[in-house]
């Protein structure tokens, strides 16, 4: 029996296609509560095509693409098709590409695999950049033998056309970084920099490092004796962020962006000037100001939102090392593909060393959790004088995240791309020697809506929801058993033996690389086309 009352106007009295036109502006998260309000409001959703593919695009963590012309139905029967294929391993083809041998720095950002030959840190002037095959059109490459400088790392956007290369000491001065900002289709300088070359001055010879760019932001962090990490406005050419030796958090181990106006910093030990209540470690969230309008707040100190512990060690046990690892940021949709992962559809992957004959582990850790210790400010105001957060182990890591036994050695990066891992290939389980196996998990784990079908894994494809509590459980490490109990599913393939030839697996929107050593100068790698 209908309770509407008539002398007062509802949402539920409007004719269909209004109430579907306002729905249609919620997140997938709110359409979800508005299923549960009454049976009116579940049935429009349940019977608008349009609604049911915004909540299943949301659930698998993407969103809509730019410049589309395929119908709603087309995407839903497509986003539905590419489910099943990640879910069953189930790719729609395989081809190969050469690449560098020798390979000195790589990248793979939205289907774009980009490699310079070279060895250790001494420079190179090639790269090679090779767009990767989809559904619809096959793969090219270019390849650049001079680049004019020599280069010992890089950082690419292939969304913005932008490629930063990292000026090798030999070509360079090293009492200085030099990063030269230029297009990846001409090798030329980018329109949209200021500035040509962004530096910073070094007290010493660069060791390790690592860069990285998010939109308009360019990330360095490096050794040169002590670390250091600085950050760029690549488009105005101003330094945002400038951090050596004692300025940056005691311990530090490692360093990754969040998002274009937020990092973190992982620390191994908690002394310093930021006492912690344990001694096993910890995430340092941090936020930074990069406002072109005002040239004087370019060297503002950043503002440190949160803390968050890793579990605590008995006395004399440290953290040796604290990794950590996730996928590279996109600025731009690529026009025409249906749907993009969505920003805040990030894993970050955590590698925790306790020393020699004390045993590793691996921290799996949602970007969003992150993001909500976030000001709730307008992005990129910092400065404000507060206290930042400060939780426990206890407070923040059972329901957030999933430490685990290490779960392999990677010999490359870019094995993460939005809550997926792809794992090295190993032997089967029951030792067949013809055989290899193939394993992704995933962490965007959400239930079968009524509906919509439920994968059926292929023959020789397993796929298990994990949401068991895992239970850490070293007396001699850790003070107590450290609980964790994030939920991820597992997905397994076998595979022809000859894959165990792969050194590692590479993953992005589309895309699984099998990598390969060589001692020559092109090797043939495997690409999975999804």
């Amino acid at each position: 029996m209908s309770t509407l009352s008539p002398g007062k106007p509802s949402l539920l009295q409007l004719p269909e296609e209004t109430k579907v036109d306002i729905l249609n502006r919620l997140d997938y998260k709110s359409l979800l509560d508005c299923r549960l309000v009454c049976k009116y409001l579940r049935d429009t959703i349940q019977d608008s095509l349009q609604l049911q593919y915004n909540i299943e695009l949301g659930a698998d963590g993407l969103v809509d693409g730019s410049s589309c012309t395929m119908t709603v139905a087309e995407r839903y029967a497509l986003l539905m098709d590419r489910r099943r294929r990640w879910r069953e391993l189930d790719w729609k083809q395989v081809g190969s590409f050469k690449a560098p041998g020798w390979v000195q720095a790589y990248e793979l950002v939205d289907g774009m695999f980009a490699a310079s030959m070279g060895i250790g840190l001494s420079g190179s002037k090639h790269l090679q950049l090779t767009w990767l095959p989809t559904h619809h059109e096959p793969g090219r490459t270019v390849d650049r033998e001079d680049l004019g400088i020599s280069v010992r790392d890089f950082a690419i956007d292939p969304s913005q056309d932008f490629v930063a290369l990292v000026l090798a000491e030999d070509h360079g001065s090293p009492t200085k970084l030099s990063v030269h900002l230029r297009t990846l289709s001409s090798n030329k300088p980018h329109p949209d920099a200021r500035k040509t070359e962004l530096e910073t001055p070094v007290l010493a010879s660069v060791g390790s490092s690592f860069i990285q760019v998010v939109d308009d932001v360019l990330g360095m962090f490096f050794y040169a004796f002590d670390p250091g990490l600085v950050i760029w406005n690549w488009r105005t050419g101003q330094t945002v962020v400038r951090l050596t030796g004692p300025e940056l958090p005691a311990q530090v181990s490692d360093f990754a962006f969040v998002s274009s106006r937020t990092y973190m910093i992982t620390t191994t030990s908690s002394h310093g000037p930021f006492e912690l209540s344990s001694n096993g470690g910890a995430i340092e969230l941090f936020t930074f100001r990069c406002d072109d309008a005002d040239a004087d707040a370019h060297l503002r100190s950043p503002t440190r939102v949160a803390t968050l512990q890793l579990p605590a060690l008995r006395q004399g046990r440290r953290l040796t090392r604290f990794f950590t690892h996730s996928a590279p940021f996109v600025k731009r949709p690529t026009p025409g593909r249906p749907f993009e992962t969505s920003p805040d559809c990030r894993l970050h992957v955590m590698d925790l060393d306790y020393g020699n004959r004390a045993p590793c582990f691996s921290l799996f850790v949602r970007n969003r959790t992150f993001l909500s210790y976030i000001l709730p400010c307008a992005p990129g105001e910092t400065g404000v004088e507060f206290a930042p957060v400060i939780k426990s182990w206890e407070e923040w890591g059972p329901d957030h995240s999933r430490l685990t036994p290490l779960i392999a050695q990677f010999n490359w990066l870019r094995y993460v791309h939005a809550e997926r891992v792809a794992l090295p290939l190993k032997p089967t389980f029951d030792g067949d020697p013809r055989m290899a196996l193939m394993t992704v998990m995933d962490f965007n784990v959400h239930p079968t809506r009524h509906g919509v079908p439920p994968v059926a894994p292929l023959e020789d494809t397993w796929c298990k929801l994990v949401t068991d509590a895992e239970l850490v459980v070293d007396d001699e490490h850790f003070i107590g058993a450290v609980e964790s109990r994030l939920p991820y599913m597992v997905v397994q393939k076998r595979l022809p033996r000859e894959t165990l030839n792969y050194s590692g697996l590479l993953i992005d929107h589309d895309h699984l690389v099998g990598m390969r050593n060589g001692h020559v100068d092109l090797v043939d790698l495997d690409v999975y086309t999804f």
